[in-house]
């Protein structure tokens, strides 16, 4: 295993990677996902140990989607199989541990942002209280500061934790040795890592103003929820897929399975 040192314009392709394996496997990948959030949002049901559990899982189901769109890249078919084979292989018990601290910097982070900004709770009660136009878009404008000051917060954690899970499954490190590897990867190919958000960004934010147009165009903007699903689930599913592209990016594994290497890459 070898650190990588990305240029920045990698990021793009990263994204692209996503894009591309969802064109080639759209309605298996989309079922992935819709597998995995269906899992979740039951577990997120529960009180309390809810949203620790999907804390503890989500490492895993990162691994979990390199493995599938690993063996994507081999023409095998997305599968739940594929997806959870990292919780049925030897390191279930160092990517479950990894997974516990996730959870805990998840909480660290949040409980810092609850202390910066400890008005959260209230603005999604006056959200669903409100009863007039005004009233609902002053409840959003205050609750979009509050959203982006965690994003801000969790940024630094998913980073840390990004290329750790594929580190446990596939080389079988110890979470310290993962975490630290994650770290340097990430540290290293920050500017890749810009260009990688800002452009699901704006993929995100073309596609909205795309679909709005059309619709209005047509005249049918009641079909604007029933497009939004679908979509909504292909564009994740993409970027879910795109994970195996950035951590590749950033790690060289020295394998046959290695395939996303792009041409701007140097090994450390």
């Amino acid at each position: 295993m070898k650190l990588r040192s990305a240029r920045a314009l990698d990021g793009v392709a990263w994204m692209r990677s996503g894009l591309r394996l969802v064109q080639r496997q759209p309605l298996g990948l989309a079922a992935l996902l819709g597998i995995m959030v269906f899992g979740l949002g039951l577990l997120l049901m529960l009180p309390w140990i809810g949203p620790l559990l999907v804390s503890v899982l989500l490492p895993a189901l990162t691994a979990g989607w390199v493995h599938t769109v690993e063996r994507v890249q081999l023409d095998a078919r997305p599968s739940p199989a594929l997806l959870f084979e990292p919780l049925r292989s030897p390191q279930r018990k160092s990517l479950l541990m990894l997974g516990g601290a996730h959870a805990l910097a998840v909480m660290l982070a949040l409980g810092l942002a609850d202390l910066i900004d400890p008005g959260l709770g209230d603005l999604w009660e006056r959200l669903h209280s409100a009863t007039d136009d005004q009233a609902t878009a002053d409840a959003l404008q205050a609750l979009r500061g509050g959203m982006v000051l965690r994003v801000a917060l969790l940024t630094p954690v998913a980073l840390l934790f990004w290329h750790a899970p594929v580190l446990v499954h596939r080389e079988g490190a110890g979470v310290a040795k993962a975490l630290f590897g994650s770290t340097l990867a990430s540290l290293r190919n920050l500017g890749s890592f810009v260009v990688y958000g800002l452009s699901w960004l704006l993929a995100d934010l073309l596609l909205s103003a795309v679909l709005g147009v059309l619709l209005g165009a047509l005249g049918l903007p009641q079909l604007a929820l029933l497009l939004a699903v679908p979509v909504a689930m292909l564009f994740s599913a993409a970027f879910y897929a795109s994970l195996h592209a950035s951590v590749h990016g950033c790690i060289d594994f020295g394998d046959a399975l290695d395939q996303d290497q792009t041409p701007g890459n140097r090994d450390a």
